[in-house]
């Protein structure tokens, strides 16, 4: 067992933290934060009614029949981490001894992209594969086998990849486009939907499709950073163009460690039988916390 955690500790990313292995570029750095599903949704993928139990961790996800007091209790392991398959299969192979009396034989699975990868030795099946850009996936546990990998890979995701993970998403059939750039000392991220919007143009409604905004994200970041900033604390405030804002933190809509700041907006809507515009606090932003 000993061997195996060495194995495990390098295709985690041990060697990306000695600088040894290097994560690709991207806009900005990936946050190293996973959403854990619900034991139900597990307990499906996996064809099985054994799980009962959830540990959380903002890198890890850990499932099992029982409480789990230590790691070893964990019947199916999840752990997120930056870099890709192929970092992670050139670990393992660097780190793979000689008189070790397994061979390190990696399977490719097509179905969780290009790279990805299961093998096992003596003990549970281990599985890698990119999760996001810069995210790689490592999944292990004595419930896994190579018919149920793909479906219980892929509930795992980034925490509110919607918006604060660059590119395209499609989430329950609605696409989404994110973009994220540095801002101050945190990165700030823009998410569009794809959908029908509804304009005045010359006195007539104009529908139209296309990407519309949706909203602003701040990622995490300390929350002393926005103590001066009205973006970061419940309030309600009028910009210098005459808009009317409202902030609200850690409350049911914002959840816990977290601010949405809203704008009264004048938007217009179809009733069925007739276009309406009325003015209502509409979602511009919101900002996290660590």
């Amino acid at each position: 067992m000993k061997l195996r955690s060495l194995i495990v500790s390098l295709a985690s990313g041990a060697l990306i933290a000695t600088g040894l292995i290097v994560p690709p570029a991207h806009a900005v750095d990936p946050v190293v934060r996973v959403s854990c599903p619900a034991v139900a949704a597990v307990n499906k993928a996996l064809g099985t009614t054994t799980l009962t139990h959830l540990t959380s961790r903002l890198d890890a996800c850990s499932y099992a029949s029982q409480p789990i007091a230590h790691s070893t209790d964990a019947q199916l392991i999840m752990v997120l981490d930056r870099g890709t398959p192929a970092d992670t299969q050139r670990a393992i192979e660097d780190g793979w001894p000689n008189d070790y009396p397994y061979s390190f034989s990696p399977v490719p699975v097509p179905e969780l992209g290009a790279g990805a990868f299961w093998w096992a030795d003596a003990s549970p099946m281990m599985a890698h594969w990119q999760v996001s850009p810069g995210l790689v996936g490592l999944l292990t546990g004595g419930l896994l086998t190579p018919q149920n990998l793909a479906a219980t890979a892929r509930l795992f995701r980034p925490m509110m990849e919607v918006y604060t993970v660059p590119g395209e998403h499609t989430v329950n059939g609605r696409r989404w486009r994110t973009t994220c750039e540095d801002y101050s000392q945190t990165e700030r991220c823009r998410t569009e939907i794809w959908a029908t919007v509804i304009t005045v143009v010359g006195g007539r409604y104009l529908r139209t499709d296309g990407w519309a905004f949706n909203s602003l994200t701040y990622r995490w970041s300390d929350r002393t950073l926005w103590k001066t900033n009205p973006l970061g604390d419940t309030g309600s405030w009028t910009s210098t163009d005459g808009r009317q804002w409202k902030t609200e933190c850690d409350n049911a809509a914002s959840g816990r460690g977290a601010c949405r700041s809203y704008r009264m907006t004048t938007v217009v809507g179809w009733t069925g039988s007739a276009y309406k515009q009325e003015n209502k606090w509409v979602l511009n932003n919101q900002v996290l916390f660590t």
